[in-house]
């Protein structure tokens, strides 16, 4: 019989890293729970290989076929965070409470910029009742404003 992984794994991408379940040490008194691991391509082994469980615990090498349950509790509230770091196009400032705050305050910052023209395009429309702004004029003002808003 074959190893189920062995498949699986030859369909991988090399380049990228997995979450696996694994099984622990056979050790006495290491709880017979499944947990998660990260499961990479080792070029100087030529092979894949797990780590140590998303919770900290030592596992034994090589991931268990994909679909086995995982019943750790600490593994399983560190998977959505690890899902969202292997996936491709992740990008470390995604977490960065900085750079999350920046983007907010620039946000905030296009919005602020939206109200103030819309207030000075009604305030326009008031003074001078013959005023007249195409709406491809006015979208083309107000994509220029979002994006000078964007460039600070």
């Amino acid at each position: 019989m074959t190893d189920p992984t062995a498949t699986e794994a030859t369909e991988l991408d090399k380049s990228r890293r997995y979450l696996r379940p694994v099984a622990p040490l056979d050790l006495p008194g290491v709880p017979e729970e499944t947990h998660w691991a990260v499961y990479e391509w080792l070029p100087m082994f030529e092979a894949w290989a797990t780590g140590m469980s998303l919770c900290g615990q030592s596992m034994r090498q090589g991931a268990l076929p994909e679909g086995t349950a995982v019943s750790c509790e600490a593994c399983e509230e560190w998977r959505p965070r690890y899902e969202r770091m292997l996936a491709p196009g992740y990008r470390p400032e995604d977490d960065d409470p900085g750079v999350l705050r920046h983007r907010a305050e620039l946000a905030e910052a296009q919005v602020a910029s939206v109200r103030a023209l819309a207030g000075q395009w009604s305030t326009a429309a008031v003074d001078r009742p013959d005023a007249v702004i195409l709406v491809g004029v006015a979208s083309d003002v107000l994509l220029a404003a979002l994006n000078r808003t964007v460039e600070r």
